[in-house]
């Protein structure tokens, strides 16, 4: 296979393990995952890969320590739709980042109105008047 730019491989592992997802991994403790991005060491014989979890019935903790338990499998398998010379060991860490995104997301709603519905009715009027001049 060419030399393939890092971003582009990166991508394209993170679309293969999410392939590989779908169709082989029969987990239930699984369901619900999805990959966020991949991080590969500068050689690419290794790689993280951040998760996320949407409406699991699992702990977090359960699915990362099941998701590195399968590791093995699921290099093996990535490495058979690559076809490289070399696949990277994997390495599965829980992406945080939605949590922290919808975090901030629930403290501006509790704080900061959105709307003009949601505005007290003496500022809607002062809005309407001075759009009318």
């Amino acid at each position: 296979m060419a030399k393939i730019p890092k971003e582009r491989k990166k991508e394209l592992i993170r679309v293969k393990l999410s392939e590989i997802f779908t169709r082989e991994a029969n987990d239930p403790r699984f369901a619900g995952v999805t990959l966020t991005s991949i991080k590969l060491s500068p050689d690419g014989a290794s790689g993280t890969v951040f998760f996320s979890v949407f409406a699991s019935k699992y702990q977090i903790s359960e699915v990362e320590a099941a998701l590195n338990r399968s590791a093995g499998f699921f290099s093996s398998k990535l490495g058979q739709t690559l076809k490289t010379r070399n696949t990277p060991r994997l390495n599965f860490v829980y992406d945080k980042g939605f949590d922290h995104t919808d975090k901030i997301e629930r403290l501006l709603k509790e704080n900061l109105p959105h709307t003009q519905s949601d505005l007290p009715a003496e500022e809607k009027e002062e809005d309407s008047t001075d759009s009318e001049e």
